[in-house]
């Protein structure tokens, strides 16, 4: 059986050729609907198959002329495209004498099905070839031009909404761009600062002679190499994270317990900028996960809330049972966050104040870390501020029911 496929995309064509010869078909390929006239006058194909959108004589054009003329009107058409795939489409596709229409991608089975249904069903007569001149040249040429015309506006818009993503994507390259600076520079100033602070202290304290200044110096030492290591303990955390190796082993959490400790190893921080923190715990809250990891994600939230916040300000934790979760929350009196930086704000890397002058020290990999935990306890974490108000940042863990 003699199959001829018109289509100018050579990458079609090929595939079209191989996928039909493989089915036992005798294939004939052209890229144009002149040069496939040509060779069906000459060849006889028991069926064509082409594309609309072709230089010279597309498609349609091609389907009409063999319509026309006597030798050719019984050759049945399958018409197939990736432009006009509408219904309105396909209806002038089978008004131009057609038998049938594909929209691409092609779905393989059901088009090699069609096309050995196509050529036994012809051969044998069970099926009438559509009679040529249903349209005529001037309702064709109005409709075919209404179809281009959709077809053209649509990729004009299509074109706009390109165009309009494309500057989207320019404006985030150049942000990323920006951020990856201020990243570099930031990491940077985060591991050499304490670095350089401890080692002028070292220097210090093996000059001095005087003791308890000496032991000073060696607190001092010992304190920035202690942020020193919470920074790369960080950066550690995220590369784990990124690989989804920071798995929570789960276990009970004595979430009062949890929360008092952590509030005593930041009393000092809050205490050195008269900032008050209280809790309110609900009695007998048990959550279930990793208490390290936990205790990590309220750590970060309560530095955050005691760093942000105003000398003086308050900072407030609430625990309790929600829909068979523990909904913890830690609200503060502080600087707040501008609500156009909110969607941002649990981002690798991403900091609101993210200028290598900013005000506030870190990386940006706090709150990041802190969603890895809790999305991989099955919980979720969220956020609500208003500049110069303060924040909110409550998060959920699975409850663990008291036994």
């Amino acid at each position: 059986m003699k199959v001829m496929v018109v289509d100018d995309n050579i990458n079609d064509r090929e595939i079209m050729f191989e996928l039909l010869n493989a089915q036992g078909y005798q294939v004939t390929c052209a890229s144009n609907g002149v040069e496939a006239l040509d060779k069906i006058r000459k060849l006889k194909p028991d069926l064509v198959i082409s594309d609309i959108m072709m230089p010279q004589v597309d498609g349609l054009g091609l389907c009409r002329e063999l319509k026309r003329n006597r030798e050719t009107i019984n050759i049945p058409v399958i018409i197939y495209s990736s432009s006009f795939t509408d219904a309105q489409d396909e209806k002038l596709v089978l008004e131009v004498g057609a038998v049938a229409y594909f929209r691409k991608p092609l779905e393989i089975a059901i088009f090699l099905k069609k096309i050995k249904d196509i050529i036994n069903q012809y051969r044998t007569g069970k099926i009438a070839q559509p009679m040529p001149g249903i349209l005529d040249e001037k309702e064709y040429l109005s409709l075919y031009s209404q179809r281009l015309m959709k077809k053209l506006e649509d990729k004009v818009i299509e074109l706009e909404n390109s165009n309009k993503k494309l500057e989207v994507a320019l404006s985030e390259l150049k942000t990323i761009d920006r951020l990856k600076d201020n990243i570099l520079a930031n990491v940077t100033h985060e591991l050499r600062t304490p670095l350089t602070h401890a080692l002028g202290y070292v220097e210090l304290a093996i000059s001095e002679t005087d003791d308890a200044k000496r032991k000073e110096f060696s607190r001092r030492c010992r304190d920035a190499l202690l942020r020193e290591n919470e920074v790369i303990a960080h950066l550690i955390e995220a590369a784990y994270a990124e690989k989804g190796l920071l798995k929570p082993v789960k276990e009970r959490i004595h979430v009062g317990n949890m929360t008092n400790e952590t509030i005593k190893a930041l009393w000092p921080n809050a205490q050195a900028r008269s900032i008050h923190v209280s809790s309110e715990i609900e009695d007998n809250l048990y959550a279930k996960g990793d208490t390290n990891q936990i205790k990590h994600v309220l750590e970060n939230l309560l530095d955050n809330a005691i760093k942000f916040n105003v000398n003086g300000g308050k900072v407030e934790i609430l625990a309790k049972r929600e829909d068979g979760m523990v909904k913890l929350c830690v609200t503060d009196t502080g600087i707040g966050i501008p609500e156009e930086k909110m969607g941002k704000l649990f981002e690798k890397m991403y900091q609101v104040d993210s200028e290598t002058t900013r005000k506030f020290g870190g990386i940006g990999l706090g709150l990041s870390i802190v969603k890895y935990i809790i999305e991989a306890h099955g919980g979720r974490i969220w956020a609500k501020s208003l500049p110069g108000e303060g924040s909110k940042f409550c998060f959920t863990i699975p409850l663990q029911e008291e036994t």
